[in-house]
């Protein structure tokens, strides 16, 4: 699909370069895949109560008790 944008300069570099690396055949294309990137970061991305919370580490848990001794140290 065509369309117009006004991209930000680093957005347009960044597309430059991807396709001078030879990793996108156009800079459209490179366009798109950075925006599907983008996205694809964001619907991995959790909020509770306006709090970005971390990726869940595979056999590592935070307990409560670990989180009062942190707090105990201080």
């Amino acid at each position: 699909m065509r369309t117009t944008l006004d991209l930000d300069p680093r957005v347009l570099a960044a597309a430059r370069g991807r396709v001078q690396a030879g990793s996108s055949p156009s800079v459209g294309a490179a366009v798109s895949e950075l925006a599907l990137a983008g996205i694809d970061l964001r619907m991995d991305v959790t909020f509770s109560h306006g709090l970005l919370l971390a990726p869940p580490v595979e056999g590592h848990v935070i307990t409560s008790d670990m989180v009062e001794d942190a707090l105990a140290d201080d």
